[in-house]
């Protein structure tokens, strides 16, 4: 009984295996293929106060950092990229206002593309926080990706003597990538 069974099995199989419908495979249509990806990563984030500024004049007060770029410098990014966002949230409870100057210099520090986001003012009690998106894209890519290297600065628009507060920022960059054959 257990043979007939299994044999019977068998045949079953066998014959759905054969009366199944196969479409011919057109291989070449392999070079159509795009492979699209999205890549989020954290960009600059820091937490100063009025102790971490300069003064580098009346009313010119700055704090300035430099980060590496090294995932532009790769020339599967730098030849695959369609877009690039840049999401900044500033959280300020200084009474005084900011910009806050985003510089993508090259290995010869020239200006490759520039970001200028104004931070609110705020103060101790109710911090205020500023959103700024910067998209790029089409034309402005190409100056982009020459960057290896983005130079942050935090400019007071008026003198922070004796003012006390704190100036939060939290950044993401998104990076749209298309890799074709």
């Amino acid at each position: 009984m257990k043979k007939n069974l299994y044999l019977l099995f068998l045949f079953t199989f066998i014959a759905f295996l054969f009366s199944a419908c196969v479409k011919d495979t057109d291989f070449n249509q392999t070079d159509d293929i795009a492979l699209t990806t999205v890549l989020e990563l954290d960009f600059i984030f820091f937490n100063i106060n009025s102790q971490n500024f300069t003064d580098l004049g009346i009313n010119n007060t700055i704090v300035s950092d430099t980060t590496d770029l090294d995932f532009l410098d790769s020339e599967i990014v730098s030849e695959n990229i369609i877009r690039a966002d840049f999401y900044f949230r500033n959280t300020n409870s200084f009474p005084v206002s900011f910009l806050a100057q985003y510089q993508f210099l090259n290995d010869n520090n020239e200006i490759k593309y520039e970001v200028i986001v104004p931070v609110q003012a705020g103060n101790n009690i109710d911090p205020v926080i500023t959103e700024f998106t910067e998209i790029i894209e089409n034309n402005a890519l190409v100056n982009f990706t020459m960057a290896t290297k983005v130079v942050v600065n935090t400019i007071a628009t008026s003198s922070l003597n004796n003012i006390n507060g704190n100036l939060d920022l939290q950044s993401k960059a998104t990076y749209y990538l298309r890799i074709e054959e």
